[in-house]
């Protein structure tokens, strides 16, 4: 019933978004567990040990069994590229979320970051990236 109601949700989405098959995929992030009324307000401002509950959506199938979620922080000293990868995840996408996949995590350190997730067959290209803060 939970997963049903989610799909509902993504669906939702993309009939208020105007999604069509070209568009991409997406990260939506929010500081309470996804549902109906917080999918529509996402966030991209936590505090430190906040939990992030994070929702990743495709209009296209997702053909692999696995995705992989990638979380590294960007330094804003550096002007060239400096980022530190902060964990890397290799999750399995059931049969019924072939359109999306949601989770949760924390972060305790202050800064800036980006979330990408990869199809595990081609980790050479993200599906999806978004940004988000830790202040």
């Amino acid at each position: 019933m939970k997963k049903s109601f989610l799909i509902i949700f993504v669906l939702l989405i993309f009939l208020l978004s105007g999604c069509s098959e070209k568009e991409h995929a997406n990260i939506l992030f929010n500081s309470e567990p996804i549902t109906y009324e917080t999918i529509m307000y996402p966030k991209k401002d936590f505090a430190e040990g906040q939990r992030i509950y994070y929702l990743f959506f495709t209009p296209k199938k997702l053909n692999s069994e696995f995705i992989r979620v990638q979380v590294f922080k960007v330094s804003d000293t550096i002007n060239r590229g400096g980022y530190t990868i902060y964990w890397t995840n290799d999750y399995r996408v059931m049969k019924q979320n072939i359109y999306y996949y949601y989770n949760n995590f924390t972060i305790h350190q202050k800064g800036r970051y980006v979330m990408q997730i990869f199809s595990i067959d081609n980790l050479g290209k993200p599906l999806a990236y978004n940004e988000f803060f830790i202040r």
